[in-house]
């Protein structure tokens, strides 16, 4: 075959390439921003908890905070119940986006792509919660078993990423892929497990707006104020619904579009087309070529193309980009900065290693998670359901194992739901314990069986 039969095809390959990779990449970077973003958030939240200002901190977060409409709404919380509950809503949509896109377009969206990373965080899910359980059968914290499960995406994403090209690409995307599966598996828990008395006209009046939001989508309404105003008020009805309502924000990703309205090769073929004709346009246009008016047809045609460039984008990437930065840099810095702040002056550090609760978190996320997720892929690539991925080998797969056991950001959520107030800080303590010191075994890992490319 001529080589200028080839490079057709080569430029189509590049293309498709591209459009999966780009998306990853994109992702990866901003992730590692949001990771490094976490860490500084942490570390003056736990400085600010336990300085001088300690009343301030407490009395900041522990504001009440009003909402009333008439009679006909009242909701009346502590700042940091509204960011728990109200901000950490576009947190789960933004997780609900991405669970979409993968199953639908990246890593999970085959059966053989979606096996291994699949059976890893089933492992990572299933084994720290046994680990979790085994010391705490009964008590106080028995209902905790669900905060070691889930993997913080930004703090694991930023770790692995600081090794640069010394980690396989293939690697990275595994991890990717096991955390969101990961994220997926907790929110089932936190929907099944973790959710109150039921009230089922408020659950009811919320699926059918839900169902309206998706007739709205299939009778091609584009007006995303309409989406707004309805996502608020799922969200209103699943507050008095009994579910928590961060499942709100979930349900609405999942159920957001992730084909375009418009065809990219249409678009490009109208760019094309408007290309050709304003060229035309030009040679003739001689008299006042420095002109800056222009023609009411042109400007139709102009405003026509912005609206189609803007459709030929997904809804689900429009609002992905538009919304991650958010998340990323001011939804959970903030989440962090109201919930990490533990205040040690009142805590006996010997009481908190001989917690059960803090012994059952610290080992769920430092040992259950790695061991779960070796074993788990072990027995996929054993049995032949799976592959490892190409150049990846069984050290930096432990080494992956002790990066998903960063918990923070989901366990600390979980937390927050699963236990009672006055035992919160032990699990907050093996938390970041256990998150610091995965991190550190999970970068020497990987940086001691990987090598500079």
């Amino acid at each position: 075959m001529a080589e200028s039969e080839l490079r057709p095809t080569i430029n189509n390959s590049q293309k498709a390439l591209k459009k999966v990779i780009r998306p990853i990449q994109e992702f990866m970077h901003l992730e590692t921003a949001g990771g490094i973003v976490l860490v500084f958030v942490t570390i003056i939240a736990m400085v600010w908890a336990n300085s001088p200002l300690r009343e301030v901190y407490e009395h900041f977060f522990h504001t009440n905070i009003s909402l009333t409409i008439g009679n006909i709404l009242h909701l009346e919380h502590s700042f940091l119940h509204w960011i728990n509950d109200g901000l950490m809503v576009i947190f789960f949509f933004v997780v609900g986006l991405e669970i979409k896109r993968e199953l639908m377009i990246g890593e999970l969206s085959t059966p053989r792509k979606a096996a291994l990373p699949i059976f890893g965080a089933i492992g990572g899910m299933v084994i720290p919660a046994l680990v979790y359980y085994f010391f705490n059968t009964e008590g106080i914290g028995v209902s905790g078993w669900g905060i070691p499960m889930a993997t913080d995406i930004a703090f694991a994403v930023g770790i692995i990423t600081l090794l640069g090209n010394r980690v396989p690409f293939a690697l990275k995307v595994f991890l990717l892929a096991l955390a969101i599966v990961d994220d997926l598996g907790a929110i089932l828990v936190i929907a099944v497990f973790y959710t109150e008395s039921i009230s089922t006209v408020a659950l009811g009046s919320a699926g059918a707006l839900i169902f309206l939001c998706i007739l709205l989508n299939k009778a091609g309404v584009r007006n995303l104020l309409v989406y707004v105003v309805a996502g608020i008020f799922i969200w209103l009805f699943f507050l008095k619904s009994g579910v928590h309502a961060t499942i709100a924000g979930v349900i609405l990703g999942l159920i957001t579009p992730v084909e375009s309205w418009v065809k990219q090769n249409f678009f490009f073929t109208e760019v094309n087309s408007f290309a050709t004709k304003a060229a035309e346009a030009m040679k003739l246009h001689t008299e006042d070529p420095n002109s800056t008016i222009v023609p009411a047809d042109t400007l139709h045609k102009i405003e026509e193309l912005n609206f189609l460039a803007k459709e030929s984008i997904s809804p689900l990437d429009r609002i992905i980009h538009a919304l991650h930065p958010w998340v990323t840099f001011f939804i959970m810095p903030l989440f962090a900065l109201g919930n990490a702040g533990v205040y040690l002056g009142g805590i006996d550090m010997s009481a908190v290693m001989d917690n059960s609760i803090s012994i059952g978190v610290f080992l769920g996320l430092l040992l259950g998670k790695p061991i779960g997720v070796m074993i788990f892929c072990f027995l996929s690539a054993k049995f032949k359901i799976s592959s490892l991925p190409a150049g990846v080998n069984w050290t930096q797969m432990l080494g992956v194992g002790f990066l998903a056991g960063i918990g923070f950001t989901m366990a600390l959520f979980v937390s927050n739901l699963a236990l009672d107030p006055s035992v919160l800080d032990y699990s907050k303590i093996a938390i970041l314990a256990a998150s610091f010191t995965a991190a550190i075994i999970g970068f020497v890992l990987l940086m001691l069986s990987t090598k500079k490319a």
